[in-house]
């Protein structure tokens, strides 16, 4: 953690040294393309330290919680295989907002009884789990002919004993 902390304060003192000789070259196209997706690539990384320690924050609305997360390449490994969704760029917390304890959000549903995987996260820890589906079910009382779940009553979308109200 400590050689992190010093390479990102060693990082960011580089990069205002040379953004103020930056801003006074003059740049072809070609060079503002390279500096853009140089930028770019330290924001991801920077993006990816900051969630993998404390998770991210976003504007978001009223409804939803405004932290996410992001998962690296070594776990997304193990659940790209025979895994149903497509990685997300971000996972936001799907509980309600302001929500007590730690954030939550579904990242892959796998094969087999434990299959929905979930990333939990505060500001201490991070971990991705396993977790049953909440077994709350509400009976639409119009239901809609296009929704897969038909007549059927709607599941709730989060995990089994997730704190605040259920999600359909």
């Amino acid at each position: 953690m400590t050689a992190l902390v010093d390479a990102c304060r060693h990082f960011a003192t580089h990069v205002r040294l040379l953004a103020d000789q930056l801003g006074a070259a003059e740049l072809s196209d070609d060079d503002v393309e390279r500096v853009h997706n140089a930028v770019h690539q330290v924001f991801t990384a920077a993006g990816l330290a900051a969630a993998l320690a404390t998770g991210l924050q976003r504007h978001a609305g009223e409804q939803d919680c405004p932290h996410y997360n992001v998962l690296t390449d070594a776990e997304w490994a193990p659940l790209a295989e025979g895994g149903g969704r497509e990685r997300k760029a971000v996972y936001g917390c799907e509980l309600q907002p302001g929500h007590p304890g730690g954030h939550a959000a579904h990242v892959q549903m796998l094969p087999g009884p434990d299959r929905f995987v979930w990333i939990r996260w505060d500001v201490r820890a991070r971990e991705l789990v396993t977790l049953p589906p909440c077994p709350a079910e509400r009976a639409d009382p119009h239901p809609d002919p296009r929704s897969p779940y038909g007549d059927e009553p709607t599941p709730c979308l989060l995990f089994e004993g997730h704190v605040g109200p259920h999600r359909y």
